[in-house]
C-alpha cells in the first residue's frame, strides 16, 4: 500500500521593508512597489500559503500618507495571490498604529501582532496542516512589563535580553499546552525583532536601544523549529544553521548594503524546517562607493555598467574640483553624495556633506551638537543623563 504524501507548508520569511524611506533624499516608493508586486508573484509561483514579515514595515512611526496607501496595496496583493500575512512591528513601526483595525484585518488573512509584553502563540491552519506561530513584537525594554527577578531572586536590569528572555519563557510553556492539546505534530516558529549578538550590521540600521541594552543571545530562540529575525539588514543566518536567519531588507538602504538581497522560501513538514531557498529580490536600485580622480570617474568606460546605480562618489584629485557633484551627475543621474579622499586639501575640504537628521538616531544627534558645544566637559555621568533623557522623549513620542 502506497505511503501518504504529507503536504509540506510553504512560507516565505521577510522584513525591513522600512515604507516611506528615502535614499539620501530620494523617493523609493516606485521601487518598493516594485518589490511588493514582485512578491506577490513568488507567491503564485511557489504555491506559498504564509508571507511572515518581521518587522520595520513602515520607516517611521508616523508614516506619510502615501506609504500607508503602498502598504495597503502590497497588503492586498499578497492576499489575491492566496498568501495570509504575519506581521510584528519592528522599532521603526508604531505598533498601535500599525495594528490599527488588525481585527477586522484578520477576517481577510492579515495578522497584525501588536505590542506587548505578554506573548502567545496561536495555531495557525492551512490544507490540514498546521503550525504554531509565536510572534514577538520588538519588546522596548523600558516600556515593556519589568523582567522578572533572577533564580536566585536578584534584580535583572531592563534590557531587550531580559524583556525577550521573559516573552519567550511565557511562550514556551504554553506552546507545551497547545502541543498537548493537538493530536498531530505542530512544528514551532518564532518571529522577532532583535539585534542577536554576533551578527553582522549595516550603516541603515538605527539601534535598538541605547547604552549596549539592544544585542540578544541566539541561546534566547532556544525550542523553535525557525526563528525568522528582522532588524539587520544583511541576509545572514544566526549560529551556522538554517533554522535562525534574517532575511535581510528587500531593498539596500544605504551604501554599506552592496549585499545581494533576497527573501527566504521555508519548506515546513510535520517535524520541523526540511528545506530552505533564497529567493534573490530582481528589482530596486544597487549601490556603489567609486573611487577616483574627477576625470576618470566621468570618462572611464569601465563605470559604464554603473550609470543607474545610487552612486557615491570618493575624488583623489589632488586639488578641489570646480562643481563636481553637477558634472558627475550628468554621466550617473543617481548619485547621492561627493566627497574627498584623505589627505586632499583646499577650500571647501573637510567640510561635512549635508546630512538628514532625521535619517540619524536621535542619540547620535543630541549627542554630537554636545560634543561640538561642550567639547570634553560632557562627563560620563553627564551623557548617561542625555541618552536617559533622549530615551525618554523617544517613548513619550511613540505613545
Amino acid at each position: 500500500m502506497p505511503s501518504m504524501l504529507v503536504r509540506t507548508v510553504k512560507i516565505i520569511h521577510t522584513s525591513d521593508w522600512h515604507i516611506g524611506r528615502t535614499f539620501e533624499g530620494a523617493p523609493m516608493a516606485d521601487e518598493q512597489r516594485q518589490f511588493l508586486d514582485w512578491l506577490a508573484r513568488q507567491v503564485v509561483e511557489h504555491g506559498v500559503d504564509l508571507v511572515l514579515v518581521a518587522g520595520d514595515i513602515y520607516d517611521r512611526s508616523l508614516p506619510a500618507e502615501e506609504a500607508t496607501f503602498l502598504l495597503d496595496e502590497g497588503l492586498d496583493g499578497l492576499i489575491a495571490a492566496g498568501a495570509e500575512v504575519v506581521l510584528i512591528p519592528g522599532n521603526h513601526d508604531g505598533a498601535l498604529r500599525l495594528g490599527f483595525g488588525s481585527n477586522r484585518q484578520r477576517l481577510s488573512g492579515v495578522h497584525v501582532m501588536g505590542g506587548s509584553g505578554s506573548v502567545h502563540p496561536w495555531r495557525w491552519e492551512t490544507g490540514g496542516e498546521q503550525v504554531a506561530l509565536v510572534s514577538v513584537p520588538y519588546l522596548d525594554p523600558y516600556t515593556a512589563p519589568l523582567p522578572r527577578p533572577g533564580p536566585d531572586g536578584s534584580h535583572r536590569s531592563r534590557t531587550h535580553q531580559h524583556v525577550l528572555e521573559d516573552a519567550l519563557d511565557d511562550a514556551r510553556e504554553s506552546l507545551v499546552a497547545l502541543r498537548r492539546a493537538t493530536d498531530q505534530p505542530l512544528p514551532a516558529i518564532a518571529v522577532a525583532h532583535a539585534f542577536v549578538a554576533g551578527s553582522e550590521e549595516s550603516d541603515s540600521e538605527r539601534t535598538l536601544s541605547i547604552g549596549g541594552t539592544d544585542r540578544v543571545d541566539a541561546a534566547v530562540f532556544a525550542g523553535f523549529d525557525y526563528v525568522a529575525l528582522g532588524h539587520l539588514h544583511r541576509p545572514q543566518r544566526v549560529g551556522g544553521t538554517d533554522a535562525m536567519a534574517y532575511s535581510g531588507s528587500p531593498l539596500p538602504y544605504s551604501f554599506s548594503e552592496v549585499h545581494p538581497k533576497s527573501v527566504r522560501l521555508l519548506d515546513l513538514g510535520p517535524t520541523g524546517l526540511e528545506e530552505t531557498t533564497l529567493l534573490p529580490v530582481p528589482v530596486g536600485r544597487p549601490v556603489v562607493t567609486l573611487e577616483g580622480t574627477l576625470d576618470d570617474l566621468l570618462e572611464n568606460p569601465a563605470y559604464d555598467t554603473r550609470v543607474d546605480h545610487w552612486v557615491s562618489a570618493v575624488l583623489t584629485d589632488a586639488t578641489v574640483q570646480t562643481q563636481p557633484m553637477e558634472r558627475l551627475r550628468r554621466r550617473f543621474p543617481h548619485i547621492a553624495s561627493v566627497r574627498y579622499a584623505a589627505g586632499i586639501s583646499g577650500p571647501g575640504v573637510g567640510s561635512p556633506e549635508p546630512v538628514d537628521i532625521e535619517e540619524e538616531p536621535a542619540d547620535a544627534v543630541v549627542l554630537a551638537f554636545l560634543a561640538d558645544a561642550l567639547g570634553d566637559r560632557l562627563t560620563p555621568g553627564g551623557r548617561a543623563l542625555v541618552l536617559d533623557a533622549v530615551n525618554q522623549a523617544i517613548r513619550e513620542a511613540g505613545r
